[in-house]
């Protein structure tokens, strides 16, 4: 079988040579022999280590509408260690203003990026969303990309797509982020608060993101993308009570994964902790997949999840990143590895680990990893 059949026989329980391994590394990452900043050489370590690559796909951006005017400027504020780059962007119905500390480590210049991402959420200065009073000018930061760009960005990744052709391995794209927009707009804090005093206004602003996630998974389709992921490390209960799921996330997943069913594509879910009062919740939702599920820093096992979800979707986890390959013992990397592949022994599974693998681990352990794997599988 090639990496591509294998893992989609896995998510989808039918038969397969083996239980395969699909891990990842870190961006930082350094590898001996290999550039992993080179798409191709990355995909090559991973099968020189027997396991299976995936391969990500950028898709366009979304940008304001054509009537909304930004303006960008950079202050030292009193108090702050940091500068504040603050942006203003004027809509047909009102004006939004964020804030961001300028750290030493911000990779955007002079800019705030829309969404943004967890640099924008950790060095909150003013939250983009501040009251219900800005809704309605929330929705014109939300326009879809024209064909042109999408043409445009279809061709930039023509590499990636030869590269996944040539080694037959599957390609994903990030089709939707769930409340982590709204996160990386409004900082953890401000995020939550909004969310327990403006439920129906939170839930409103959420809509927009599951907009255009449907718009993100038509032009996946188009890009013939193999697997659809929906970020949710940040909408589980660390974050919110497991009836501010129920009433926001829900509704609009089980919409995404009826709509990825349409397109014939594999939806899964990622997350980390926070999730075992929620276990029953994700099963309902019905993704294909569902991928993280940190077993050792939560109260959530291996055996949680697969009593509570395997019946219903494919696993994609197994092994601690953070506190097995961490470690100085390897020994503790080899019994998680037995221990996932009994726990989820006869199920739709792919072993994996919860978080990417990072430059100040343990590589001996990873080797240990894939070694203890490569025994279980007879591989």
């Amino acid at each position: 079988m090639t990496s591509k059949e294998r893992m989609l026989a896995a998510f989808s329980g039918k038969e397969k040579d083996y239980v395969p391994c699909s891990i990842y590394f870190n961006n930082a990452l350094r590898v001996e022999g290999y550039n992993l900043s080179d798409p191709e050489d990355r995909v090559r370590c991973y099968l020189d280590l027997g396991t299976e690559p995936v391969i990500d796909i950028a898709l366009p951006d979304f940008g304001t509408w054509p009537d909304v005017r930004t303006r960008v400027w950079t202050e030292e504020v009193e108090g702050e260690k940091y500068p504040v780059i603050f942006k203003e962007y004027i809509t047909p119905e009102g004006i939004l203003r964020q804030g961001v500390r300028r750290t030493h480590d911000w990779p955007y210049g002079d800019d705030i990026p829309f969404p943004g991402n967890d640099h924008c959420a950790s060095n909150n200065y003013e939250p983009l969303v501040k009251g219900p009073e800005d809704i309605k000018a929330f929705k014109y930061l939300w326009y879809p990309p024209s064909t042109d760009d999408i043409e445009k960005v279809k061709k930039q990744n023509r590499r990636l797509f030869d590269i996944a052709d040539r080694y037959q391995v599957l390609t994903r794209a990030t089709v939707g982020q769930g409340l982590a927009v709204l996160m990386f707009c409004m900082g953890a804090e401000n995020f939550v608060l909004f969310a327990m005093d403006y439920p129906e206004e939170f839930a409103m602003l959420a809509e927009y993101e599951h907009e255009m996630t449907q718009e993100r998974m038509r032009i996946a389709d188009y890009y013939d993308i193999d697997l659809f992921k929906r970020f949710g490390g940040y909408e589980q209960t660390n974050f919110f009570s497991p009836s501010i799921y129920r009433d926001v996330v829900s509704p609009f997943a089980r919409r995404e994964v009826a709509k990825a069913r349409e397109f014939k594509r594999p939806m899964y879910y990622r997350v980390v902790t926070g999730m075992k009062p929620l276990l029953c919740d994700i099963a309902e939702i019905g993704f294909d997949i569902v991928e993280g599920f940190e077993p050792e820093l939560s109260n959530c096992s291996n055996l949680d999840v697969m009593e509570g979800l395997s019946d219903i979707s494919a696993i994609w986890t197994g092994v601690s990143s953070p506190v097995c390959l961490a470690s100085d013992n390897e020994d503790s990397t080899r019994k998680a590895v037995r221990d996932a592949m009994e726990v989820f022994q006869g199920k739709r599974f792919v072993l994996g680990v919860t978080n990417s693998i990072r430059q100040h681990f343990n590589w001996k352990n990873t080797l240990a990893l894939v070694d203890e794997w490569k025994k279980l599988t007879q591989k």
